[in-house]
């Protein structure tokens, strides 16, 4: 890629997906009588080295069981476990539209395009065999396979690295405010995304250069 060319960086949660769907965790909370705050606020304490990559899948879900179900049996460990994973999946298995058009609309026009998104173990590659377009993206930069986490300056200096490509020729598109400020401090062009009209036609000015 030309140092000069423009590039396209998009985080996963929130901008090529719809917000979270947290009812997929209803039937676990309900059956079990799991306070939803509580289990929010578990998902929420542990979830950065979920992210990571140095807190496994079993020992995610077990920490957050400990904390919110204090009568759960070491034997139903696996399938609980295995539940909540699904349900976690399935929460942000919701595609925006808009976004796919868009990135298409990139790869056709040849722009550099790449998703870098924190992400647990093995969530990024089964995204990937849902949406079978995600294939097209050449660059996918999962946090936990990298062992990085945004807003982490080693993550957005992973990311040149292995592209080759140079911050301000980049447009990093997010939703958390904190991830766009430290690509912004990094010299990236940025887009704060809250999904109104304006956001999209940011991107689509991007592509067109």
């Amino acid at each position: 890629m030309r140092a000069s060319q423009r590039a396209l960086a998009l985080d996963f949660g929130r901008v090529l997906t719809l917000d979270p769907d947290r009812s997929t965790y209803d039937s676990f909370l309900q059956r079990h009588g799991v306070a939803e705050q509580a289990f929010s606020q578990a998902w929420n304490a542990h979830r950065h080295e979920y992210d990571r990559g140095s807190v496994g899948t079993a020992l995610y879900w077990k920490t957050i069981l400990v904390s919110c179900l204090p009568d759960w049996e070491e034997a139903d460990l696996q399938e609980l476990t295995r539940e909540l994973a699904e349900a976690d999946f399935a929460c942000w298995d919701q595609p925006r539209k808009a976004l796919q058009t868009l990135i298409e609309e990139a790869l056709d026009a040849r722009v550099p395009t790449a998703i870098v998104s924190n992400m647990p173990e093995g969530l990024g590659a089964r995204f990937v065999r849902q949406w079978p377009w995600l294939s097209r993206i050449p660059h996918r930069f999962f946090s936990a396979e990298i062992g990085l986490v945004k807003p982490e300056d080693s993550f957005y200096h992973h990311v040149l690295e292995k592209t080759g490509w140079t911050a301000p020729y980049v447009l990093f598109v997010d939703d958390l405010p904190v991830n766009i400020e430290a690509a912004r401090r990094l010299g990236f062009e940025t887009l704060l995304f809250t999904g109104a009209p304006e956001d999209f036609e940011r991107i689509r000015t991007w592509i067109q250069g």
